[in-house]
Order: C-alpha cells, then sequence, then structure tokens
C-alpha cells in the first residue's frame, strides 16, 4: 500500500512539475506576442540600393522587353516602412513588381531589420521604333521616414551610341570618353547620346567628324577637363549638332534641356566649326580651373540658340570667334568675365528672347568674378571688329572693371545697340542704335536686307575671306556674320 502511494505521488509531481514549465511557456510567448515589434522611425534612414541607376543595355538585342532586379536593403535594427512609386506612372515605358505584387506606386512597405526586398523592373520598347524617343527615362522614388531617395531607370529607345556616366565627382556624373593619351573618333554612323557628362581627360582628345548628332539628357553634357582638347569638324553642309535628347515638338521650347560645353585650360587649341548647339543651359563655358596653359578656343561658323542662360561665357579664356551667330538667350548672349584675351569679327549677337522678359545685356566684359565674399581678377583685353550686337534691350552692351586689374576693350565697324557711349573704351565707325534690317531674326533669318545698314559697312579681314555660308566676302564686307541667309533652319 505504501509502495502504490509514493508512485503517486512521484507521478502528481512529474505531472505538475511539467504544468509549470508549460505555464512558463505560455507566459513568455504571451509576453512576446504582447511586445510590439520593434521600428526604426529615425529622420537618417538610408536605404542600399544594389545599383544607383539601372541601364537597360541589350534592348535591341531583344524582342520588346527585358527584365532587371533591384535589391533593396534596411541596414537597421529595426524594421523601416516606405513609400515606393514609379514617378511615371501608368505612362511609363517601365514597370515594376514589388516583392511579387505589380503596381505603379506601393505604400507601408515592410523592410524587416537587416532585411532585403527585391524589385523587378520591366521596360517595354519595340526596337528602332522611331517615335520612341532616343533614351527612356524614369525615377523610382522610395519615401522612408520622410526621406526620399531615387533610382534611376534608362533604356535607350533607339539605335545609337550611348555614354553612360559610370563614376561621379561631387555632384557631376560622368563618363570618360577619351582617357589620358587617347585619341578618341565620334564618325557620323549613328547618333550618339549622352546621359551625365561626357569627359575628355587630361591628354586625352576627342575628335567629332561632320555630321555627328549628338543628344543630351537633362543636366548632362560635354566636359573637356584641363589638359584635353577638342576638335569639332562640322562643316557647311554637315554641320556636327548638339540638342537636348528630348526630341518631341513639345521640348523644343524647354531652353534648358542639358547643361552645357565646358572647356578648360589645356596645351593644345580646342575648335568647334560649323557646329549648332541650342537647347543648354548654357551653350559654351570656356574657363581657366587653374592657370592658363597657352591654347585657346577657336569657335568658327557656329549657331548657339535657344540657351536659357548664357549663350558663350569666357573666365579667364583665349578665344577667337569669327563667323557665328548667337540668339535667342535668357541672359547674357555673350559674358566674358575674370579677365582672358577675346578676339571677335563677324559675329552676329541678335538676342530676343522668345521665352520671357531679359533683364541683362546681351553682351557683357569683367575683368573679376565674384563668389560670394570672394573676388577673382585677370587681366582682360577684347577686340570686336565687324559685329552686330542688337536685341530687345535699349543696352545690349554693358561692362565692369576694377583697378586692381588690366582692362582693355575695342570695337571697330560694329552695329551696337546702347544707351549711352561708352568713353573708357576705344571705338571707331561705330553704328549706334540702328535697326539692323535683317531678314527676320527672331524666326532664325538673319540675312541683311537690302537697305541694311550693315551693307558694305564693314572693314575687310583678308584673314576672313568668306562669311558663315561659304560666300566670298567684298571689300569692304557686311557687319555681321552672313552676306545673305542661305542656312538650313534647325
Amino acid at each position: 500500500m505504501r509502495y502504490i502511494i509514493l508512485n503517486i505521488s512521484a507521478v502528481l509531481e512529474y505531472r505538475y512539475r511539467n504544468i509549470g514549465w508549460i505555464c512558463l511557456l505560455c507566459m513568455v510567448f504571451c509576453l512576446s506576442a504582447c511586445q510590439k515589434q520593434q521600428v526604426y522611425e529615425g529622420s537618417d534612414a538610408r536605404l542600399r540600393f544594389s545599383e544607383e541607376t539601372i541601364c537597360f543595355d541589350t534592348i535591341f538585342t531583344s524582342v520588346s522587353s527585358v527584365t532587371q532586379r533591384l535589391v533593396v536593403t534596411n541596414p537597421y535594427a529595426g524594421d523601416l516602412y516606405l513609400n515606393i512609386s514609379l514617378a511615371g506612372g501608368g505612362q511609363s515605358y517601365f514597370s515594376i513588381n514589388v516583392d511579387g505584387l505589380p503596381g505603379t506606386s506601393f505604400s507601408k512597405v515592410c523592410i524587416p531589420a537587416k532585411d532585403s526586398i527585391f524589385i523587378f523592373i520591366k521596360v517595354n520598347i519595340l526596337p528602332n521604333q522611331q517615335d520612341t524617343p532616343l533614351l527612356v527615362a524614369d525615377t523610382l522614388r522610395f519615401l522612408t521616414n520622410g526621406v526620399e531617395q531615387r533610382v534611376e531607370l534608362l533604356a535607350f529607345g533607339q539605335d545609337a551610341h550611348f555614354i553612360v556616366a559610370d563614376s561621379r565627382v561631387g555632384n557631376i556624373p560622368y563618363k570618360i570618353v577619351a582617357g589620358e593619351g587617347e585619341h578618341t573618333v565620334w564618325t557620323n554612323d549613328k547618333p550618339y547620346v549622352i546621359y551625365g557628362f561626357a569627359v575628355v581627360d587630361s591628354v586625352g582628345k576627342l575628335e567629332i567628324e561632320k555630321g555627328c548628332r549628338i543628344y543630351v539628357h537633362h543636366d548632362g553634357g560635354l566636359w573637356v577637363y584641363k589638359g584635353g582638347c577638342l576638335k569639332v569638324k562640322g562643316t557647311k553642309d554637315e554641320p556636327v549638332v548638339f540638342q537636348g535628347d528630348r526630341t518631341e515638338e513639345f521640348f523644343q521650347k524647354d531652353y534648358a534641356q542639358w547643361n552645357r560645353i565646358w572647356i578648360n585650360e589645356g596645351t593644345e587649341d580646342n575648335e568647334i566649326n560649323h557646329a549648332i548647339i541650342k537647347n543648354a543651359f548654357i551653350g559654351i563655358q570656356a574657363e581657366v580651373l587653374d592657370a592658363p596653359m597657352g591654347n585657346k578656343l577657336v569657335l568658327s561658323n557656329t549657331s548657339i540658340q535657344k540657351s536659357s542662360g548664357i549663350g558663350l561665357l569666357g573666365r579667364g579664356y583665349m578665344i577667337e570667334a569669327y563667323n557665328n551667330i548667337i540668339s535667342d538667350c535668357g541672359q547674357y548672349a555673350v559674358a566674358l568675365l575674370q579677365g582672358g584675351d577675346y578676339h571677335f569679327y563677324h559675329n552676329t549677337i541678335f538676342n530676343y528672347y522668345s521665352m520671357g522678359k531679359r533683364s541683362t545685356p546681351s553682351v557683357f566684359f569683367s575683368n573679376f568674378y565674384d563668389v560670394g565674399n570672394v573676388r577673382y581678377l585677370a587681366d582682360f583685353s577684347a577686340e570686336w571688329v565687324n559685329n552686330v550686337l542688337f536685341g530687345s534691350q535699349e543696352r545690349e552692351f554693358g561692362y565692369q572693371f576694377v583697378p586692381e586689374a588690366a582692362f582693355s576693350a575695342s570695337l571697330h565697324h560694329c552695329l551696337l545697340r546702347c544707351d549711352t557711349l561708352f568713353p573708357d573704351l576705344f571705338g571707331s565707325d561705330l553704328i549706334l542704335n540702328k535697326d539692323p534690317l535683317l531678314e527676320d531674326g527672331r524666326k532664325g533669318k538673319f540675312a541683311p536686307l537690302d537697305e541694311s545698314p550693315c551693307k558694305g559697312a564693314g572693314k575687310y579681314l583678308p584673314q576672313y575671306p568668306l562669311d558663315m555660308t561659304g560666300d566670298v566676302r567684298p571689300d569692304p564686307p557686311t557687319i555681321g556674320a552672313i552676306e545673305k541667309w542661305v542656312g538650313e533652319e534647325e
């Protein structure tokens, strides 16, 4: 009997001991279930992406579509909740799938702590379809704790040479197209499309052959770094064209489709002949970064038009410019700042900005340049012969100088719109405040009419016997870039 009682006691003790463990486990489970999941809510939240730019570079070997994968990682110890959207929405050439769900916008997507999600991106383009843009672009937007991050999406809509930035200096994305000691030639076999800046590095040279068409995406451009060299070899019948990559009619009214052609100092002259540069913020910016190296920019037979900012900007550079037309600029047509040595012959500056009002003169000179509280100085000299300087302002020519640096400028045989004659400048045979009477300068027709005061009013310069269109100049010649307008409208 005692043996039975002891066994019953042992069994009861074992069962109660297990029940205690079970109760304890239940309590731990309940407490864990009731505890709120930790979420990272810091305003410094930054997602990590497997790529900053998703580039579809295999469109032309595909039937109609390609899919790529983006990995989005949460590097924090807490969960992150974010919104994801495709900027182009339903009108985009791209479509996305976030962790298995298709759509264009996703809210409160959770990425667990130290974990990742996958986004699959697809582009739908019919290769070589002519009404498709050259470069198709969109943006994936990520909003996390009030912080927005972006991943750019790119696809090539038509067959072209595509130059896509693969490096970055500061906020400037770039790709080197002519490295140190390299001589790169762009041929006229198909268009060139630039995303970011195409860079000619030190001791590199880029030669662009006649007839090349170069399309630049928003905020991009061509950068000839110090020590590099650019040779643009257009002809009258086959000019080299630089413009934005949006060729639709609507975007022709966007005067800041791309950034600029940016040229720094070097040992060999940069040459741009028979080019058309349009719809940029700044057409050409030629400036010395450190110290002059003895070269200059020779700009000839070129049209710079529809710049939202400045057509031609010089800073401490040497420029020889002849037979050029600069028109339709939002600020200055020509701004020569911080010194330099400039020679302008037979140019037509005709600035009626068609997109709004302009408060600056078309042409401006200075031997200094202010950046914040810092003033940069350099000696300035300029010679202008046989030029038209005209536009919508009462005063289309201005200058400022300080005595700490040399300043000299001369204008001869120029038609000039200006409310006063500047006594500091030596000028002779100037035609002041007369309409040049061009065919229709506001529509790109710059031929002087028979009754134009420019006719036969110039000084014959034997080194420039031909006008912009290739016609022989008489003696005396007409003031401006051309004797008559026969060029192709762009």
